[in-house]
Formats: C-alpha cells, structure tokens, sequence
C-alpha cells in the first residue's frame, strides 16, 4: 500500500488551463484538495465542487501533504517556491510534505530547488508532464519525476489520479532534463511536418490528401495526426500549448545542450521559426501554427486568414 492515499490532503499551486484540468481530476478522484492562484476568482469553480482556497502558497504548503504547482515560467517558479509568502516558507519540516513542481524549466533551477527544499526538511520532485490540457482532464498525462525514489512512490497514487503512466527519471533535474529532451522532438517534428504539408501544397497537393497519405507511411506519428485537422483548417485556437510556451522551452533545451555541450542544429533551427512565428503575431496559437508561418514564407497565404475557434 502507497503511504499516500486518497484521504491525503492534496494542494494545487497554479490554476492555469493545465492546472485548473489536473486538480479537477485530483478533485474527482476523491483527493481533500486546496488551491492556491495569483488570481484567485480562477478557483472559483473548483471551490464550488469542494475545494479549499488559501490566500498564499505557504498557507497551501502548511495545511497539504502534497502539493503540485503547474506554473507558467521559471520566475513564477521562483516566486512561489522561494518567495516570503511561498511554498517553502510554509512548508512543515518533518511532516512528510512532497512538493512537486509539474512546471517546465531549467534543470538548473530544478536542483536549487530539491536543495532549498533539503533546508526546509521536505521533498521535492521535479515533475513535469506530457500531455495537452485534455488530456490532462482524462487523466491520461505522462508525468516524468526527478528526485528521491521514496517521494516519488508516496506520490504514485496522486499521479494515477492525473496520467496514465509516470515515470521516475533519477535524481533532481531529471525530469526536467527529459521534458526538455520531449518537447525538442515534439516541436522538430511539428515543424517538420510544416514544411512538408507547405512543399505539398506549393506542388498543387490538397492538405487532406497530404495528411492522408502520411497517416499509413512510416512518418506516421501521434502528434501527425493529432494537428491534422488544425493545420488543414487552419485552427489554431484554442491552443493546447502556444508558440510563446514552445519558444521559452526551446530556449532552455538550448541553454542545456549549450551547458552539456551537445550540438542539437535541428532544435536551435526549430527554435529559430518559433521566434519568427511569435514575431510575425502568432504567439498566442497552438505550436503547430508553424505551418502557418511555412504557408507565409512559400507564398501560400492566399488560403485564407485563421478562423478561431471557440474555447
């Protein structure tokens, strides 16, 4: 039996779209839950099913024995875990607290933490997770956790609440290491794909027929499928993960690769367009709006300006 089980009190710092989605299931799932946003009217919902908000992250780090913080960049990390009012100066030592950061950043960042969290006598997982906002409200994430072996298992019934598989990575940072490894292929090849559907299309070929024969190739993939319909449409919103999020987790892998010394072209050239997209208005749509800068740069912009959906 895992230490940890339902009746655990459970924390979610970060109410975002991925972080409102995993503390619904955490609610369903039948997990005591407390929250904590920047803005807090964002709770509102989850306060109406039963959840407890605090007014701080350390109020959440003191009445939780286990928090998850989904944040949008490595300042807001910092803020929330380092600040005056954050989770660490709330946490309890000696309590069993597991603090798991689920955001992506820098591996670097990730260590100071777990160390900072040692100080405090608390653990702390780097525990980011693949997956789209949807997927997250299935309960169907991959979580990818760096840190003591031990926390990671207290946490196991915590993450079958949010993924379909976790994975422990080795020590602190791991986790963050392979989500920046994961989202480098997962944008090369989203902006591989671009090109091949512009150079397609230049050539005469419609979209569909395109993604059709691609789908029974051996360059048949997951995420292939999955923007098919986005990118034949040209519906980029409501985004599952912008353009401005895969440039800034492009930029760590690069910062990584140059620290490590591991020459990644394909990555720094795919970072290269996310910048030009983000540049050129773009930033707020999905990552596989690439295909819309390639429809640009060829010269095929006549097919017509982007359609938003509803969200």
């Amino acid at each position: 039996m895992h230490a940890m089980e339902e009746s655990s009190t459970v924390g979610v710092a970060g109410l975002g779209r991925m972080g409102s989605a995993m503390a619904g299931r955490l609610l369903a799932a039948g997990f005591p839950l407390t929250v904590w946003n920047r803005s807090p009217e964002k709770a509102a919902d989850l306060v109406a099913g039963g959840a407890i908000l605090t007014e701080t992250p350390g109020d959440l780090a003191a009445r939780c024995d286990i928090v998850l913080s989904s944040l949008a960049d490595p300042a807001a990390v910092e803020a929330v875990y380092l600040g005056p009012d954050g989770l660490l100066a709330g946490a309890r030592p000696g309590t069993g607290l597991v603090l798991v950061d689920c955001s992506t950043v820098a591996p670097a960042l990730s260590r100071r933490l777990a160390a900072a969290a040692a100080g405090r006598g608390v653990a702390f997982l780097d525990a980011p997770v693949a997956g789209s906002v949807k997927a997250a409200s299935e309960g169907t994430l991959t979580v990818m956790a760096g840190g003591d072996r031990a926390a990671f298992e207290r946490c196991a019934p915590v993450f079958a609440a949010i993924a379909k598989a976790s994975h422990h990575m080795g020590d602190a940072g791991g986790g963050a290491t392979m989500k920046l490894a994961a989202n480098a292929l997962l944008a090369g090849i989203v902006q591989a794909l671009a090109e091949a559907v512009a150079l397609g299309e230049k050539a005469g070929l419609e979209p569909g027929a395109i993604f059709a024969v691609l789908a029974g190739s051996s360059a048949a993939a997951p995420v292939v499928a999955a923007k098919a319909a986005a990118i034949t449409d040209r519906a980029y919103q409501p985004a599952a993960f912008t353009l401005a999020l895969m440039q800034k987790d492009l930029w760590l892998a690069l910062e990584l690769a140059n620290e490590l010394r591991v020459p990644m072209p394909a990555t720094a050239a795919t970072h290269a367009m996310t910048v030009a997209a983000t540049a050129t208005g773009k930033a707020d749509l999905d990552f596989s709006a690439a295909a819309l800068l390639m429809e640009e740069l060829a010269g095929l912009a006549e097919r017509g300006a982007v359609t938003p959906t509803s969200s």
